[in-house]
């Protein structure tokens, strides 16, 4: 998990691609980045709902909507995220 202009932001590493979407789930808040990560689906670790990193899609409930993803790029040692 990063603070980028004060969003929390879960970066995931899937076969050395980075990607980035909201740290908080939305159906309460619990941190994404704290729960399993198993492929590219990061589960919930409150009540297991489950997204898919690369495109912040609600795979399964008991969440109510996707969370924001973000496009990333990798600079030198330096991985960048687009906010806008």
């Amino acid at each position: 998990m990063v603070i980028a202009d004060d969003q929390l932001i879960a970066l995931f590493n899937v076969d050395g691609t980075i990607y980035a979407i909201d740290d908080l789930c939305p159906h309460q808040g619990a941190p994404l980045s704290e729960g399993l990560f198993i492929g590219c689906v990061a589960v919930c670790p409150w009540h297991g709902a489950e997204f898919d990193v690369t495109n912040g899609k609600l795979l399964s409930g008991p969440g109510v909507r996707d969370v924001r993803s973000y496009q990333v790029s990798i600079k030198g040692d330096d991985v960048e995220i687009e906010l806008s």
